[in-house]
Order: structure tokens, then C-alpha cells, then sequence
């Protein structure tokens, strides 16, 4: 009995110890997999885009190591109710094609779901974002997506001011965005809805949003020294079984050569033409002496 009692005991003993074991290998794992990561190569460069679930969105969208992108994120509300963030999502990584490289992200709501899919494809970056309406009756949705962008990395922060377009009586909305080193053009579009825009002039990330409203205003504002911020939110009736699609894009800013570069140019132009004409004057030297040779063997 002494003996089963310490073998209880012990093998007690080894299951707690096992089981703390697999929840910290379940941890490490969870924590290891809340950060998803594709890259697209294109003539040479690296284009990386990046979905962190312990923060419920996208943070990065980089060019060969200098990231632009520190949060985008999602809220909905559904019927004039609350105004919630987007979380729990599951996510999905894949290509399609050569060189774009996707992730999706898909929220679970209480009318249906929302699907958010990045496409990186070289220095283009792409959104989609459909709300699906799985309800039997007609739902009014407003999407509300918000964005910090630090242009041309951490290193270049600074005054950026974010000049944003929305369309007259449509969906379609412009957000342009100059200073910290890079400019970058958004646009946003989602046909036959509402869209609205604003920036933050603190340059402070925004919560669901600002103000005691629901609706975000249009305006021109500056972020000073910090990150360029700037929100949409699309709004519309979606009918049963409907969807509402918002699509998005941007392109990160080409790379431009180095003034050292710009000049060294024309001199590897000038020795391009030159290495043409030593050829050429080469050539017509030894056709000459060709041809003095066959002479000289006929008279022979």
C-alpha cells in the first residue's frame, strides 16, 4: 500500500510536472505563431507584410528592412450599435502567382463574418475586406479601418501631414501622406457605400473613435514627430446573404539611385560607345588586312 501510495504519488508529481510542461511548449508555440509573415521578391528587392494577433493586425510593410507600417487595424459596428475592435481572427498565409504573397485574416461577428486579406506584390501593396451578411434580414454595417504609418522607417520620423480626399456622394476616398523621408498615396473604395476619413493631428494611434460620435469627420490634419495617422470608416445597408467589399492600395515609394550612381551614368555610357568604336575600327582593320593578304596570294 506504502509503495501504490508513492507511486500515486510520484506519478502524480509527473503529470503536473507534464502538464506544465505542454502548456509552456502550447505557449511558446501560440506565441511563436501570433506573428504571420510572407515576402515578395522582385527584381532583387524584399517586400515584407506582416499580421501580429496579439495586437489584432497588420504592422508591417517594408522594403528591404525599413518598415512604414506600425498598426492597421479594424472596428465594425453593426446597427448603430457599439463600435468594436475586430480580434480573434483567423489567419491564413498564402501565394498567388509569381510574386504576391497574401494573408487573410477572418473575424467571426454576430451577423456574419469579416475577412481582411493583404496582398504584397513587390512594392504594391492591396486590401480587400468583405463583410458578409449570413443573417436572414438586411444589416447596416460601418467598417471603420485605421492606419499609423512612420514613412521610410523608424529612423525618419518627423512632421507628416496626411491629406485626405474622400469622394462627393461616393465610396471612393484618397489618403496622401508626405514627410518622414517617403510620400505614399492610399486609396480606399467601396461602391455605393458612405466613406468617410480623418487623421489624428496628435499622431496617436486611435481608439474606436473620436469624439462622442460614431462617424469620423473629413479633414486635413499634421502628425508631428511621430506616426502619420489616418482612418476610414465605410458605411452601408448589406442585404441577406450580401456582401460588402472595401478594396485598398498603395504603393511603397521605388528606391531612386544614389547621386553617386547618376554619375558614374553617362561615363559608363561614354565607355560603352567607345568599347562600340574600338570594335568597330578593329573590324575594318582586319578586313584590311585580309584583304591584303588574298591579294598578295593570288599575285603569288
Amino acid at each position: 500500500m506504502l509503495n501504490l501510495n508513492k507511486f500515486q504519488a510520484s506519478s502524480g508529481r509527473w503529470f503536473h510536472h507534464t502538464a506544465i510542461a505542454v502548456l509552456l511548449a502550447v505557449s511558446a508555440v501560440q506565441s511563436e505563431a501570433s506573428i504571420y509573415t510572407v515576402t515578395s521578391t522582385v527584381n532583387g528587392n524584399n517586400y515584407v507584410a506582416s499580421y501580429d494577433s496579439s495586437v489584432n493586425g497588420f504592422t508591417t510593410w517594408s522594403a528591404n528592412g525599413a518598415n512604414q507600417l506600425s498598426l492597421q487595424s479594424l472596428y465594425y459596428s453593426v446597427n448603430g450599435g457599439p463600435v468594436s475592435q475586430l480580434t480573434g481572427a483567423i489567419v491564413n498565409t498564402g501565394s498567388s502567382g509569381f510574386t504576391a504573397k497574401y494573408i487573410t485574416a477572418t473575424y467571426a461577428v454576430p451577423s456574419g463574418n469579416i475577412a481582411d486579406t493583404l496582398t504584397i506584390n513587390g512594392n504594391v501593396l492591396s486590401e480587400a475586406v468583405q463583410f458578409n451578411n449570413l443573417t436572414a434580414n438586411g444589416v447596416n454595417v460601418s467598417l471603420f479601418q485605421y492606419s499609423d504609418f512612420v514613412l521610410g522607417g523608424a529612423g525618419a520620423a518627423g512632421n507628416q501631414s496626411v491629406v485626405l480626399t474622400p469622394a462627393s456622394g461616393g465610396g471612393f476616398a484618397t489618403a496622401n501622406q508626405t514627410g518622414g523621408g517617403l510620400a505614399l498615396t492610399w486609396n480606399g473604395d467601396a461602391p455605393g457605400f458612405t466613406t468617410l476619413v480623418q487623421a489624428n493631428s496628435s499622431g496617436a494611434p486611435f481608439g474606436p473613435f473620436i469624439g462622442l460620435g460614431s462617424n469620423l469627420d473629413n479633414t486635413t490634419l499634421t502628425a508631428l514627430n511621430t506616426y502619420a495617422v489616418f482612418g476610414y470608416e465605410f458605411s452601408g445597408s448589406v442585404l441577406s446573404g450580401n456582401v460588402l467589399s472595401v478594396s485598398e492600395n498603395a504603393a511603397y515609394p521605388l528606391a531612386v539611385p544614389e547621386p553617386s550612381s547618376l554619375i558614374f551614368m553617362p561615363a559608363a555610357a561614354g565607355m560603352f560607345a567607345l568599347a562600340l568604336i574600338a570594335r568597330r575600327i578593329t573590324n575594318r582593320e582586319c578586313l584590311k588586312l585580309a584583304t591584303a593578304t588574298n591579294s598578295i596570294k593570288k599575285s603569288a
